[in-house]
């Protein structure tokens, strides 16, 4: 670090990142771009997170102990085995301060559809949250979903570890995903309404859902067009598929989209949807609202925290999409956008100029908790 009289400490940060892409790979490049600290990352093998959690550790361990500078403070993102990383390490090395940043959780995870669960990654979950010094999360719900699943499943496998990890969630922080707005500004658009989903085509993100929901007001005459994007994952493909069977004239893109073809959707679009099962936070949703989008989500998970809270009643559907998104497809589009200013405002919060000071104030309230 710089001298204690500098006018500002530039920690040495070292990221362990499992899965270096997606919404993790925005998370981090965000962070850094607006941080005061180096920053560096070391990335795990691109095997996916299950082989990650065996094969990762040795390489985390080994670039801990072979840094060439001192590292000052240590970020865990997850999925990771904390506690096997730490436990390779060279005895002769310092532990640095460590933050476990949790961008979701195994125990808050929906069945799959064969039904089961990942038992493997929830324990691996408590055992890093055991083994960090801190612990953040990006949403109030996401934090409400540790503290209240949890400790009960870890009692469940040995009688009194709950109540400690109970303790240890107390202190668990908030602090949100940043997003970058700079690309972001609504377009101009004439002709039917344009539906977003960016979402990945996943069981937990209820594709199917969304899918019958446009078919059937497809069949009564509504006019509109659809951005069918996002990954398509084995799970979702048969919806995937009925969307482009069904209504192929309708949608204007599809699938996996490069950066500068997706920013230019996004700002095109008048509606984003969501039908998910599970969200930890919404990054997807959060830039589609500050490109102009008007949000219909439901109110579950963490998508409350997206909206303003004056709005809730309205943005959010408590029942199916189908009866939710039928009134919204009948209005103008002026009606449909009359709340764009402050759901706009709202997400612009989350923008990394805001944010990251917050996490090197976190990073530099860390280090000083060592000394």
């Amino acid at each position: 670090m710089k001298h204690p009289c500098s006018v500002a400490l530039v920690a040495n940060v070292l990221v362990l990142e499992p899965w270096y892409r997606g919404s993790h790979r925005k998370w981090l490049d965000g962070w850094r771009s607006t941080s005061q600290h180096q920053i560096n990352v070391v990335q795990g093998p691109d095997t996916g997170w299950r082989r990650s959690l065996v094969t990762a550790p040795a390489r985390f361990a080994e670039a801990i102990t072979q840094s060439s500078v001192e590292i000052d403070a240590l970020v865990a993102s997850s999925p990771i085995d904390l506690a096997t990383v730490m436990g390779l390490l060279d005895p002769k090395i310092q532990r640095p301060p460590t933050l476990l940043y949790l961008h979701e959780s195994q125990v808050g995870y929906p069945p799959g559809p064969k039904g089961g669960r990942a038992y493997r990654g929830i324990i691996n979950d408590w055992t890093s949250i055991s083994t960090a010094d801190r612990v953040a999360v990006a949403t109030h719900f996401h934090a409400g979903v540790l503290t209240e699943r949890m400790p009960p499943f870890v009692d469940d496998l040995i009688q009194g570890a709950g109540p400690k990890l109970e303790t240890l969630l107390l202190n668990i922080e908030v602090l949100p995903i940043g997003i970058s707005t700079s690309d972001l500004e609504p377009s101009k658009a004439t002709g039917a309404i344009r539906v977003m989903w960016n979402h990945r085509w996943s069981y937990d993100k209820g594709p199917g859902e969304f899918v019958h929901a446009l078919s059937v007001l497809a069949n009564e005459g509504y006019e509109f067009e659809v951005y069918a994007l996002g990954e398509v994952e084995r799970s979702g493909r048969r919806a995937h598929e009925r969307l482009l069977n069904q209504l192929k004239d309708r949608v204007i893109l599809s699938g996996h989209q490069d950066e500068d073809s997706y920013l230019d959707a996004l700002c095109r679009s008048d509606l984003v949807i969501s039908s998910a099962q599970h969200d930890f936070f919404g990054m997807a949703v959060a830039e589609a609202v500050a490109a102009g989008a008007r949000p219909l989500l439901p109110r579950r998970l963490a998508y409350p925290e997206l909206v303003p809270k004056s709005l809730r009643s309205t943005l959010l559907y408590d029942a199916g999409l189908l009866e939710a998104l039928r009134p919204v497809m009948a209005s103008s589009r002026e009606g449909l956008h009359r709340y764009r200013s402050a759901t706009m405002a709202h997400v612009a919060t989350f923008e990394w100029s805001k944010l990251g000071p917050k996490y090197d104030s976190f990073i530099d309230e860390l280090i000083a908790s060592r000394q």
